[in-house]
């Protein structure tokens, strides 16, 4: 039986003592292990059971992530099947796929410079968090910054501009030696190295301690999510087409990619196994 201990991580644990935003990162991971965009209703909510919620949890966190945009629902009889959308369609597949070789440092960074009144709150928090899916990073106070021009995911999210105040789209041009130090701020890259080289070294350590994987069962699933932990949620955290000039020394990234690549090739077939197995039920 394979099993992690680690308080950061996901896994079979009480559901109130999961935070939001680590129940939200599981259901594009059990995407990511069906292999699939889309999930019977049904199936979706077994799957957030096995991997700890209650019943209730799993269908409050799937209608929040509705209303949010990030799945949107198509009738199938008396259900539904729950596809994913927005930038979490696109950060699984980017997590599918991997990541294209980002482009040299060209002098600028996309940016967004904004200005919201505390009697706009509620539109304030919409762009941080719209910003905060398309992989801005925050300059400074009124400043986001990217670099690549994601403006069309923050408006897609946003509906409009304010009803007070000013957002605006334009450029900060910054010397390569400038803009590093920048990145490393608005992305907290230190913070970043720190987690994948921890990530990469469970990992490994987990393939080392289970040569032989488990078969296939809710329990494997629970301990796979548990493994995985906030890992692959991470890998995103390093904006698409961030230049490696901008990037420490010795990027831990692409060695945390490699230790993904190995444990789901070591531990993913039988969890893949059930998780079909599930979903076929339900189809």
């Amino acid at each position: 039986m394979l099993t992690i201990v680690n308080g950061s991580v996901t896994g079979r644990q009480n559901g109130a003592n999961v935070s939001r935003g680590a129940n939200v990162t599981l259901v594009p991971f059990l995407y990511g292990v069906a292999g699939r965009e889309e999930l019977p209703g049904v199936a979706l909510v077994k799957l957030l059971t096995d991997v700890g919620l209650t019943p209730a949890a799993a269908r409050s966190l799937i209608a929040r992530m509705r209303r949010d945009g990030l799945i949107a629902a198509s009738p199938r009889g008396r259900g539904a099947d729950y596809h994913l959308a927005g930038t979490f369609l696109e950060s699984f597949r980017q997590v599918r796929h991997g990541r294209p070789e980002p482009p040299p440092w060209d002098g600028f960074f996309h940016a967004v410079f904004y200005t919201v009144p505390e009697a706009r709150r509620a539109y304030r928090d919409r762009l941080r968090r719209a910003a905060s899916l398309a992989r801005y990073g925050l300059m400074q106070p009124g400043v986001l910054i990217s670099p690549a021009d994601r403006r069309d995911h923050l408006l897609a999210e946003l509906g409009g501009p304010p009803e007070e105040g000013t957002v605006y789209f334009g450029r900060v041009e910054l010397s390569t030696a400038d803009a590093a130090q920048v990145a490393h701020r608005a992305w907290e890259l230190a913070e970043l190295d720190r987690r994948y080289r921890e990530h990469t070294a469970r990992l490994v350590a987990a393939i080392d301690e289970h040569p032989v994987p488990p078969g296939p069962s809710a329990a494997a699933l629970a301990a796979y999510a548990q493994l995985f932990g906030g890992s692959l949620t991470d890998t995103l955290r390093t904006p698409p087409g961030l230049p490696p000039e901008l990037l420490p020394d010795d990027w831990p990234l692409p060695a945390l990619l490699a230790a993904v690549g190995r444990t789901y090739a070591h531990f993913g077939p039988p969890v893949i196994a059930y998780v079909q197995e599930v979903v076929a039920g339900e189809e």
